[in-house]
């Protein structure tokens, strides 16, 4: 893994964190995001930072036409192996050019949004609201900043092969995550947490209203300090 590229995840974290996924787990998923944007309204959807295809290759089993884009060539790779419905592409998000207007939907799922600095980030989801038609809609699965507050230090993650020792630490708005994998290898993350205030204003100065913020990929629940991930879903506005 190159060390100086920020948050890229090395083929340990793929091993421990990314394969074996519950298909319960993605199922939920996969549910809020088809009933915060239902066919056929919304059949055209973008899933950047894809990963090996997850969530892509289950909204096109549900009918949707999705084109899934990740910076990492090897899950690309393995996202075509394991389905050839998706388009699959391989790009960075901080350079890909989104076409104005193009989707119906954007998808960045397993807080795969906010891992540059603050300007990148607001750039990022600029773009992403412009990717969308009027009424296209964007969906964020995010860390939240309440739960982590609460919750740094270190522990040991009991994984079905090891014993991964994680180390964590909120600092200046951004949550910093390190791993010590069994066979000496380690991860260094990090990323700018949101709040709801925060997505609202930022999302309000890109034409975009925020309009379902949840917890536990259930529309019914609000942000909860007690839940590390929070889910928001924008809505760009009509002219």
């Amino acid at each position: 893994m190159n060390k100086f590229e920020p948050n890229a995840y090395s083929h340990l974290w793929f091993k421990f964190f990314h394969i074996g996924i519950a298909e319960t787990r993605t199922a939920r998923e996969i549910d809020f995001v088809c009933a915060c944007a239902p066919l056929p309204r919304f059949r055209k959807v973008i899933d950047l930072c894809c990963g090996m295809g997850r969530h892509a290759r289950h909204l096109f089993n549900r009918g949707y036409f999705v084109t899934g884009v990740d910076r990492d060539g090897v899950a690309i790779a393995r996202a075509r192996e394991l389905s050839g419905g998706p388009n699959y592409i391989q790009a960075d998000v901080r350079d890909y050019q989104l076409d104005a207007c193009a989707y119906d939907l954007v998808i960045m799922m397993s807080q795969s949004f906010g891992y540059f600095d603050a300007s990148t980030n607001c750039d990022v989801l600029r773009r992403l609201g412009a990717s969308v038609r009027e009424g296209g809609r964007v969906v964020l699965d995010l860390w939240n900043p309440e739960f982590f507050s609460a919750h740094q230090g270190e522990r040991d993650l009991e994984l079905p092969d090891a014993m991964v020792r994680e180390r964590k630490r909120v600092e200046d708005g951004r949550l910093f995550v390190h791993l010590d994998y069994p066979d000496g290898g380690y991860d260094d993350f990090d990323w700018e947490l949101f709040g709801r205030e925060q997505i609202i204003s930022l999302a309000d100065s890109m034409e975009l209203d925020l309009i379902i913020a949840c917890t536990d990929f259930d529309r019914a629940v609000g942000p909860d300090p007690s839940n590390p991930r929070i889910q928001f879903v924008l809505e760009r506005r009509a002219a």
